[in-house]
């Protein structure tokens, strides 16, 4: 098999004081879906090495490839010696050691391939829905690059830290909660949504920056996309830039939802046949119930308040507070529909 060059850039600080740190990696040939991101190591420690992570496309191979390694001027590969040339599963003990053996610093790298679900695509976040730490190369839809560990939602601790989401159908709309754990205002940050055809070539969805202000942490807002481009089989979430200067402005994603375009999938007359709506203060209508599934609304932090399975035509929301949610409504033919109600 031909081999690829895999080019890792590393840079290594300059005070003594501070572990070596790899800043980048790159794939000569092959572009990545995301940028090189990394949680950093303990210097001159054997048990806490730094943790990187990159995504790439499920067609990439990386099984047989020519790993060369870039450290700073004052600093060496030390380990492992020769370089692995199979880096589709984790490679640890990376070593950077600087020249005068005053410090060293340890990685495991690990390469992520991302693999395509079909739509819709719903990530539900929350206790005994979504861990953090959960992916595996067996994972259908989504992968994060330094997604802070052990979460129940998405955080964003740090700038280039990523998450994406890969699928198969062409998309229509897309939702999700987003917050700011700070004041966004005056903070220069920015945070990108962007969606590519070849998980390569990026184009803005959404950006949030000193113009468009990200929600803070209470209230937090539902967003609700409309997808203007049925090419999209990837959207990536990613901190473009954070300003560490003003504060500590970690970014959380929440309940994220991916709804296909009813012109190019399975998509039947019953689509446009349902129809969810307010009747009273106190009920909600749902035409063409003998289609559907399940119901669910989210309120506008992106949390469930309501599930029903085959809801028939009335659905009481007596029990909730009056405002704005988004009804998701599942048919039998397994499309999901997306609606907002208000009352």
């Amino acid at each position: 098999m031909k081999k690829t060059t895999l080019l890792l850039a590393v840079l290594a600080f300059a005070l003594s004081s501070q572990a070596q740190r790899i800043s980048g990696l790159t794939v000569e040939g092959i572009t990545s879906c995301v940028p090189f991101a990394a949680f950093n190591p303990t210097n001159n420690s054997e048990t806490k090495p730094g943790d990187g992570q990159m995504i790439f496309t499920s067609t990439t191979d990386l099984s047989n490839v020519n790993v060369s390694l870039n450290v700073g001027t004052d600093s060496y590969v030390e380990e492992p010696s020769p370089l692995p040339t199979n880096w589709s599963s984790t490679v640890s003990g990376i070593k950077v050691t600087k020249n005068d053996l005053s410090s060293w610093a340890k990685y495991n790298i690990t390469l992520k391939k991302i693999n395509p679900a079909s739509l819709p695509l719903e990530i539900k976040t929350g206790t005994d829905n979504f861990n953090s730490d959960s992916w595996t190369s067996e994972t259908i839809g989504w992968a994060g690059a330094c997604i802070d560990k052990a979460q129940t939602l998405i955080r964003f601790g740090s700038a280039k830290r990523s998450f994406v989401v890969a699928f198969t159908d062409a998309p229509d709309s897309l939702y999700y909660t987003i917050k700011a754990l700070g004041t966004w205002e005056g903070s220069n940050n920015v945070f990108d949504i962007e969606g590519s055809a070849d998980g390569i070539n990026w184009t803005t969805i959404k950006q949030y920056n000193t113009e468009t202000i990200m929600p803070p942490s209470s209230p937090a807002e539902r967003a609700e996309l409309k997808i203007n481009n049925s090419g999209y089989r990837y959207i990536r979430w990613i901190y473009t830039t954070r300003n560490k200067e003003v504060g500590a402005f970690n970014v959380t994603l929440e309940n994220i939802l991916v709804t296909k375009d009813s012109t190019t999938g399975n998509a039947t007359h019953f689509a446009n046949s349902v129809k969810l709506y307010l009747v009273t203060s106190q009920t909600l209508r749902l035409e063409s119930s003998e289609d559907v599934k399940s119901l669910r609304l989210y309120n506008i932090t992106g949390t469930m308040v309501l599930e029903k399975f085959n809801p028939g035509s009335e659905v009481s929301v007596n029990d909730l507070v009056p405002g704005i949610y988004i009804g998701e409504v599942k048919l039998k033919n397994g499309e999901v529909i997306s609606k907002k109600v208000k009352f």
